[in-house]
């Protein structure tokens, strides 16, 4: 249980993180995690904190490396995998070897195994941490890509060398040609197994799919539970669980891509749930540093204060001869980039002072054991860390004033230029577009939700809450009005009438509340859709199944009078609308004249095409809100375009998503 409640603690640190980073986004997202990390090592529940090494290389370093891989651009990879072999397997074992004999001569106390392994640890680079730092640079994208690919393989490769490192010293001898023949077996083992490893759990997920079983409850877990099935596998085989889970994850990426495997709605929850975990465990790892950091300079300092210094000169003494390796590789030209408007010693400084260290580095040295199998004190552990940790603090700080003296800065607009939020806004419209034409196919109800996105380009509205609430809540009274007509000719019954100001009721709840309450009511729908939603729809599913004849006539026949009386309701507010419309009303009448007739086209639809066209809704929303949010991490817009942008889609949630539970 005190497990539980420390993890809980930490990952609300990860939060309080991402927070102040929202607020502040100058400052890199890892410097807030580390400073939670310290914050919490105040609290005498985290004095000397521990946390089991198992966790690390399984619970935290698998489904990271899994969600890179299956989220990585084959294309770009392929393209580029020369570059990515040259960096993420020649140079990491050069690097190991160099940083292995420097360190036990330099260092005696550090036997040779040890002193792999530290250069093993320091090996893997941490692309997202680059573009955190360089996100206000004009960083070329060719040097970006090759980045990313770069420490999705070498992440792997050293892993591969610390564990053959930690063999050797268990074993108590170490032959370098033995263990490049090792490192390649286990390495390109790791691929071939986790592929095809890979490659049967997405024919088991087309085969769930193709007897209806490849529902979120079914599809997401088994997904989840993937990486860590394909690493014990490939562990039981002696060869690199971590690139097989990276093999794996390529392949579940190229299947997704090809649409094979999972409905719209499938990925769509898939993906959200990838994002958080892989957030939650990046800042875990920055937040957990903090936590052992006292801890481990506070032994070094008490016991041996003298060698705590000599660490601090070979922590940086690692990180020089590092990046000096990467400089002199990139321009020895073992790495074929463009250079157009850099020049070669300018592009080899750039992917020099951008080998940043980061998640799996501190994963890496964290996860060295507490003690060996006879029992004794695994020798140097905290020497290990506190050295990893200087040089994943270094990697940090150094590019910050290194990379702007060799890249420009991202050309911002003139303060004086007004910002075309159309234009912005089409742009946000076009990423929507794009991404949904790539994940739907080509059915009718897809054609209608990029119709509608198509037709929102040329009609840019944004009027006040406030005004956009007065006028429904007239139109509402006018819908009244007339089904109260309706009433009083004979055309509809008392009961009738009734049930129809019922649907009103709910259907007008968007009309009542603020964005903020409109926003927790999606949340809370879409958990209940995750936790009751399936089953209910199977069970009315069953219920229609089994209506007679007579059930069916009369579920029928109120479904056309509930039709009949909306399209008089609908005439009514059309009508009111047209002769209300104003120059200083014209942004709201136009919302509120397409939430009608939103209304009004599905009352034609049935309830699989209300259904499907929902859920399509759903995901473009989705795809606008991540336009706004990697646009403003980039600062390629303001703080205020994108709270308009914001805006403005929850206007369009409000048009074609206020009704849709009544239609369920």
């Amino acid at each position: 249980m005190e497990t539980i409640f420390t993890i809980s603690i930490i990952v609300g640190a990860v939060i309080f993180a991402n927070i102040i980073y929202a607020i502040f986004p100058k400052i890199p997202l890892a410097f807030y995690q580390i400073a939670a990390g310290l914050l919490l090592s105040l609290l005498p529940l985290f004095h000397h904190y521990q946390l089991n090494p198992e966790i690390f290389l399984y619970a935290i370093i698998t489904p990271l490396m899994f969600n890179d891989a299956q989220n990585t651009s084959r294309r770009r990879l392929r393209r580029g995998i020369a570059n990515v072999l040259s960096l993420s397997i020649f140079l990491v074992v050069i690097t190991v070897i160099i940083l292995g004999f420097s360190i036990n001569s330099l260092f005696p106390l550090m036997t040779l195994p040890l002193a792999f392994a530290i250069g093993a640890i320091v090996t893997p680079t941490d692309a997202v941490a680059v573009k955190s730092i360089t996100s206000n640079m004009a960083l070329p994208n060719r040097i970006m890509n090759t980045l990313e690919n770069e420490s999705l393989f070498n992440d792997a490769s050293g892993i591969v060398a610390l564990n053959l490192s930690l063999s050797a010293y268990r074993e108590g001898s170490f032959s370098v040609g033995h263990g490049i023949t090792s490192f390649i077996f286990s390495f390109f083992g790791g691929l071939i197994l986790g592929a095809i490893l890979g490659l049967l759990i997405v024919r088991l997920r087309i085969w769930l799919r193709e007897i209806a079983a490849d529902s979120i409850p079914i599809s997401v877990p088994l997904q989840i539970l993937t990486p860590f099935i394909i690493y014990f596998v490939a562990e039981q085989f002696e060869v690199s669980g971590i690139l097989a889970v990276v093999a794996a994850g390529l392949v579940h990426g190229a299947e997704r891509d090809r649409l094979q495997l999972t409905s719209t709605k499938t990925q769509f929850a898939t993906a959200s749930i990838w994002t958080i975990i892989s957030d939650v465990l990046n800042g875990f790892v920055f937040v957990l540093l903090g936590l052992t950091l006292p801890t481990v300079v506070l032994d070094l300092i008490s016991t041996h204060t003298l060698q705590f210094f000599s660490l601090f000169g070979l922590a940086l003494l690692i990180y020089a001869i590092s990046t000096g390796l990467r400089f002199l590789w990139v321009y020895a030209g073992f790495v074929k980039l463009p250079y157009r408007d850099l020049n070669r010693p300018t592009v080899s400084a750039i992917m020099a002072a951008s080998g940043i260290h980061g998640t799996v580095t501190l994963s890496m040295a964290l996860s060295i054991p507490f003690s060996l199998a006879n029992g004794k004190s695994f020798p140097m552990r905290n020497e290990i860390i506190f050295v990893a940790a200087v040089v994943i603090l270094l990697s940090l700080i150094v590019p910050n004033f290194v990379i702007p003296l060799l890249v420009p800065a991202k050309v911002k607009a003139a303060k004086e230029a007004p910002v075309n939020i159309r234009a912005i806004r089409n742009d946000m419209l076009d990423f929507a577009i794009t991404e949904l034409q790539q994940t739907v196919s080509g059915t009718q109800s897809a054609q209608i939700v990029l119709e509608t996105l198509y037709n929102q380009k040329s009609d840019y509205t944004r009027p006040s809450y406030e005004t956009l609430t007065r006028l429904f809540k007239k139109t509402q009274h006018v819908e009244q009005t007339t089904v109260q007509q309706l009433v009083t000719t004979g055309d509809i019954t008392p009961k009738q009438q009734l049930s129809y100001e019922r649907f009103l009721i709910q259907s007008n709840f968007a009309t009542k509340k603020s964005i903020w309450q409109i926003l927790w009511r999606r949340i809370k729908s879409g958990f209940k859709y995750l936790t009751f939603g399936l089953l209910k729809k199977r069970r009315i599913a069953q219920l229609r199944r089994n209506l007679t004849d007579q059930q069916r006539k009369k579920i029928k026949d109120t479904r056309q009078i509930f039709a009949q009386i909306e399209d008089h309701g609908y005439n009514a507010v059309i009508e009111y609308l047209n002769n209300e419309t104003t120059v200083d009303n014209f942004a709201a009448i136009g919302i509120v004249r397409r939430s009608y007739r939103e209304r009004h086209r599905r009352f034609s639809n049935s309830d699989e095409t209300n259904d499907t066209q929902k859920d399509l809704f759903i995901t473009a929303f989705q795809y606008e809100y991540d336009y706004v949010d990697n646009h403003l991490t980039d600062q390629l817009i303001s703080t205020d375009t994108a709270k308009q942008l914001r805006e403005q889609i929850s206007y369009d949630e409000i048009v074609y998503m206020q009704n849709s539970d009544n239609f369920d």
